[in-house]
């Protein structure tokens, strides 16, 4: 029963990984999560054999501690792919050579207090993604050789256009998360320096009054402070 539901499930992905070849989509997930102190987030994605896994992951806020945190990619079968040990952020790539779940985790065991913010760009492409693109769309419209030549040229400009607004959409979320990170510093900063002052704030009028009450009872003849201060 257990072997049936086995082979179920790898047909499942099977089917799943011809589908995603044969129309040459690109999966994308960005995702932003709270990786609590002293537990490891993990997520799962179906990744079909030959297929390109990009990932991209930044620490923007970590508390009052540092940014960093540990990362794990591990194949279907729970081997280790990739490892990182304390780093605010990585960029990885790397080709699929099974076909299955893998997992992804974010191991925050490394702080005891502190909650860290990450931000994480996901992407599932095929190997061969744009020449398929290519030919499927040169097949569709017609053979002639002019306008084969033409649309090659229209689809190199596409596609440096296309590379240099992903380039831009990069740094503009690269720079997002930069201003997310110094926003949550300023604020953590701020309510630091809100607690200090009002700490020192109380401190003032506790001494302040303690100085008027030394001060009578000195003066006081009458009073039960005065002997021990005439003992001083």
């Amino acid at each position: 029963m257990f072997q049936i539901a086995d082979c179920s499930l790898w047909l499942s992905l099977l089917l799943l990984a011809l589908v995603h070849g044969g129309q040459s989509e690109v999966f994308q997930h960005r995702l932003t999560i709270f990786a609590e102190a002293g537990r490891m987030e993990c997520y799962h994605q179906a990744v079909a054999a030959t297929e390109i896994i990009m990932l991209e992951y930044q620490v923007i806020y970590g508390g009052q501690g540092e940014t960093h945190i540990n990362f794990n990619l591990m194949d279907p079968h729970r081997r280790i792919l990739v490892t990182d040990h304390k780093q605010q952020g990585q960029k990885h790539r790397l080709d699929a050579n099974e076909t299955g779940i893998y997992k992804l985790c974010f191991d925050n065991t490394i702080s005891t207090f502190n909650q860290k913010i990450v931000v994480f760009n996901l992407e599932i492409a095929a190997a061969n993604h744009e020449e398929l693109e290519r030919q499927l769309l040169i097949k569709e419209m017609t053979s002639d050789y002019h306008f084969d030549r033409t649309y090659t040229h229209m689809h190199d400009y596409v596609t440096k256009i296309g590379v240099n607004m992903m380039r831009a959409r990069q740094t503009q979320d690269y720079i997002r998360t930069l201003e997310a990170r110094d926003r949550k510093l300023a604020e953590s900063s701020f309510t630091m320096v809100n607690n200090w002052s009002c700490a020192q704030f109380i401190a003032m009028i506790v001494v302040g009054m303690l100085q008027v009450f030394m001060l009578r009872s000195i003066f006081n003849t009458d009073g039960r402070f005065y002997n021990l201060w005439k003992k001083f």
